[in-house]
């Protein structure tokens, strides 16, 4: 029997493999989606984030440095001769303590012989009032470029920032708020401790409330390391930049997704040490060139140290930069592994509107 005229110019149009999971593998970043943290590498390249890292980092090291009482990482006089100077701009020791100090003043694990809680708490709150700003703009482009966009322009993205920045002040505060009152049981229980015999019978209540009502604390302290910078991208690349929501986003993202965090934290640490690596050679090379320089015209002491300090910062800037910028791209990522909210999705300010093209009179 002859087949219908309109079955015999059909053909067959293939097997539908593109559904399930093969509509989900086309691209390696869906196997792996950490490769998707390469983009924010163009963050290190940038001088315009290099430079905004450099002057943040010069604004907040010396005023923190003097809430410490302590000497600062390779910190040079500008009357020292240049000879007497190290010659390596980006040592490592130099750069690892910038960033112990950086790290110390985030989680105040500060010794407080000096001034008990003053100085910790003084230098937290400095940190996080001068790093929000530059912070939500290294986290703002590190999750376009992990989202697979480019970089917006330094205007639209300081403005945003800018706007913003309240918010993440707030979102660095509220831990601390919330364990100073669950820390009030705990100075009730020392309080009345000190004015009861030293007697097992009598201590005993009072040291196992401060020790249940410690665990919270800790959670909240500790949580807050990881939580906060991951609050901050939320209110960088977030719709509605709300705090609870944020801060509830970075402990849940510890606390329930703590495996995936680690290992793309290990991979940010692997691209931030390669990018940090690189960007000190080229430094290093670069003063070298500039030591023969400033040899052959016989410039003064303090044009080499000067130069020396300002080299010397670039490495350490670039470092943070891109750290922050890592940090945007982490949380998109394991935002898609708590959620299933799509890495690409993400929010896009509305474009200003155009004036309408006049017509012609007819």
């Amino acid at each position: 029997m002859p087949e219908p005229e309109s079955n015999q110019h059909d053909q067959h149009a293939g097997h539908e493999l593109e559904a399930g999971v093969l509509a989900r593998v086309r691209e390696w970043i869906d196997l792996l989606p950490w490769l998707r943290l390469l983009r924010t590498l163009r963050i290190a390249g940038s001088p315009s984030m290099i430079l905004i890292a450099m002057f943040t980092l010069a604004l907040w090291a010396p005023v923190y440095l003097w809430i410490l009482d302590r000497d600062g990482p390779a910190r040079w006089s500008l009357e020292t001769p240049f000879s007497a100077v190290d010659p390596a701009p980006a040592r490592a020791a130099s750069s690892i303590e910038t960033v112990r100090f950086f790290i110390a003043s985030l989680t105040a694990n500060i010794q407080g012989d000096r001034g008990g809680l003053t100085r910790p708490l003084c230098s937290l709150l400095w940190t996080m009032i001068v790093w929000s700003c530059g912070s939500l703009v290294f986290v703002r482009q590190g999750g376009l470029l992990t989202a697979g966009r480019s970089m917006v322009n330094l205007k639209e993205v300081a403005r945003s920032a800018a706007s913003r920045s309240p918010a993440a002040w707030a979102a660095g505060v509220v831990p601390i708020a919330c364990i100073a009152m669950l820390a009030t049981p705990i100075w009730a229980a020392g309080w009345v401790a000190s004015l009861v015999p030293e007697s097992p019978v009598a201590q005993l209540p009072l040291a196992f409330v401060a020790a249940v009502m410690a665990i919270p604390c800790g959670i909240l302290g500790f949580g807050a390391i990881v939580a906060i910078p991951l609050a901050w991208s939320a209110i960088a690349n977030e719709r509605d930049p709300d705090v609870l929501d944020a801060l509830s986003r970075g402990y849940e993202y510890l606390y329930r997704r703590p495996l995936q965090l680690v290992m793309y934290g290990v991979v940010a640490v692997v691209l931030l040490t390669i990018a940090t690596a690189l960007i000190s050679g080229v430094v290093a090379t670069a003063q070298q060139i500039v030591l023969v320089a400033l040899d052959w015209t016989s410039a003064p002491a303090m044009t080499h140290n000067l130069t020396q300090q300002i080299l010397t910062l670039i490495p350490i800037a670039t470092a943070f930069a891109l750290a922050w910028g890592l940090v945007g791209g982490v949380y998109l990522l394991i935002r898609y592994d708590a959620g299933g909210q799509q890495v690409e999705d993400l929010w896009v300010p509305p474009l200003a509107p155009r004036d309408p093209v006049p017509t012609l009179p007819t």
